[in-house]
């Protein structure tokens, strides 16, 4: 394929979004894929280190000083430096004459006018989100946040886009995998040692330097920053008079967390890279986007909130979380909850979800019961209620009768060769909690993650339908299918006589 990510960094952004979008970028590039990126000439930008990572870097022009957004912008439409239509016009000549299978958005700046605009440059449009504050008009949305309800984005999405939501789709270099099983296995004999400070690329508030100027002596301190941070020679210089290492842009940062005991760090994608490494934290809030984040990261027990930037309190918290972590059980407690939050494979999951073909249903007709019989001959058995599969008389007597019962509703999805079948049964008055989904995947196709573009699409269906949510009776045996539920945002109601019930609220 043939992609395209427009992302920024700057001073007032941070470095975030473009260091998950090069995580991304470096996956598909492993892949086989042509990946580029357009980015606007801003104050901290990163242009020159992606493309000294070897990709092709489009260069939007520098804006003029100034810039005010219009009402009814986008609440952080000032970060892009420009009005959303000339930088929707800007990226469109940029990528002119290349023909883009995914173009990919990670900025707070653009909603769906910028979306719409970009619509002609790429066959599909995917967006990067964390706040579920505007409208997004795109094929696939990422949002990585822990407390996340696919409900907030209800009004905000097209119906039929796919919503890949919570940290187990954090875009993570691989280091963090790599490493998880090793430095978790390590992890519950470890005392407070080691200590890493980190609040970000760029840490516009100077939190590194509140945090420094509060730590207790006798800890061992490495202090990582970005060179374009603003505050960078004055943590140099508090850094040495307190004997902390301090390293500017660091190739390495899944290596030095599973070195650390402890991380005070901010709350944005470094949180999933500690998670990932079961690295505890004591959370500083720098921007008003990350407070949402730091609660839920406080609530699961992974991480400590001491405060925001600027607090005079600060130093105090800080110092209080210190104590108290010095006990053995507190540390080896959090550790365990953020490990369970982000396997450091969110990646994977992304790329199966921007390489899986388009997925187009159609309703079923009664050519398509011999096909659906098939399929059903060559499935376990004993993952249907039924315990048995069906000879051929009943099934085609079934098929026949779903097909005309408006109770029901049968779909074909893909098209040479179709790729999977999919049902939809509401209940006699239609059931308050909603439709139940059925799935059958091709078995050609099987372990291609159909299973998880068939649910896509249910969920668009469904949405299209007006239905309340959808519910699914699982084998207690297929722990795979429950993954796949699992992952598509349903949630465990019940279970009875070996099969496990799952529901969706739309």
């Amino acid at each position: 394929m043939r992609l395209a990510l427009r992302c920024d960094a700057s001073v007032a952004i941070g470095t975030g979004h473009v260091v998950r979008c090069l995580s991304l970028a470096q996956a598909l590039r492993a892949r086989g894929h042509e990946v580029g990126f357009v980015m606007r000439d801003l104050p901290g930008n990163m242009c020159d280190r992606v493309a000294a990572l070897g990709f092709a870097v489009a260069r939007l022009a520098a804006p003029a000083p100034g810039f005010q957004p219009a009402p009814g912008q986008a609440a952080l439409a000032v970060w892009a430096g420009v009005p959303a239509a000339q930088d929707a016009a800007e990226t469109a000549a940029a990528l002119r004459g290349q023909v883009l299978d995914w173009l990919i958005l990670d900025h707070y700046a653009f909603d769906a006018q910028w979306q719409s605009l970009l619509g002609p440059v790429a066959a599909r449009l995917a967006v990067i989100d964390d706040l579920a504050d505007r409208p997004h008009r795109c094929d696939l949305l990422i949002d990585q946040n822990l407390g996340r309800a696919r409900g907030d984005y209800a009004g905000l999405l097209p119906p039929a886009c796919r919503r890949l939501i919570g940290p187990q789709f954090a875009l993570l270099r691989p280091g963090f995998a790599d490493l998880r099983a090793q430095v978790l296995a390590g992890r519950p004999q470890r005392g407070l040692r080691q200590v890493i400070l980190a609040m970000g690329g760029i840490d516009a508030p100077n939190a590194t330097g509140a945090v420094l100027a509060a730590l207790p002596p006798g800890l061992a301190v490495t202090v990582v920053m970005g060179s374009a941070a603003p505050h960078l020679p004055a943590v140099q210089v508090q850094a040495a008079q307190y004997g902390a290492r301090l390293l500017v842009d660091t190739p390495d940062m899944a290596a030095l967390m599973a070195q650390a005991d402890l991380a005070v760090g901010a709350v944005g994608g470094s949180a999933w890279e500690r998670c990932a490494l079961g690295l505890p934290t004591l959370m500083v809030v720098l921007a008003d986007n990350q407070v949402a984040g730091a609660q839920a990261l406080a609530a699961s027990g992974a991480a400590r909130l001491i405060g925001r930037a600027g607090d005079p309190g600060l130093g105090a918290a800080l110092r209080a979380a210190l104590d108290d972590l010095a006990r053995p059980g507190p540390l080896a407690a959090m550790s365990a909850r953020a490990a369970a939050l982000c396997d450091g494979a969110g990646v994977a999951r992304v790329l199966r979800a921007l390489e899986a073909p388009a997925l187009t249903l159609r309703p079923a007709t009664d050519a398509d019961a011999r096909t659906v019989w098939d399929w059903r001959q060559a499935s376990d058995p004993a993952l249907y209620r039924s315990g048995a599969n069906p000879a051929w008389e009943d099934h085609l007597r079934w098929f026949t009768a779903a097909l005309r019962d408006p109770a029901r509703r049968l779909y074909i999805a893909g098209t040479a060769p179709p790729l999977g079948h999919l049902r939809l049964d509401e209940g006699p008055d239609g059931a308050p909690e909603g439709a139940l989904v059925s799935l059958l995947v091709n078995p050609a196709h099987r372990g291609q993650g159909i299973g998880a573009l068939l649910l896509a699409a249910a969920e668009a269906e469904a949405r299209r339908l007006g239905l309340p949510g959808l519910l699914a009776e699982v084998s207690a045996a297929n722990a795979a299918s429950q993954a796949v539920f699992a992952q598509a945002g349903y949630v465990v109601q019940g279970a009875e006589a070996g099969f496990v019930t799952l529901r969706l609220a739309l």
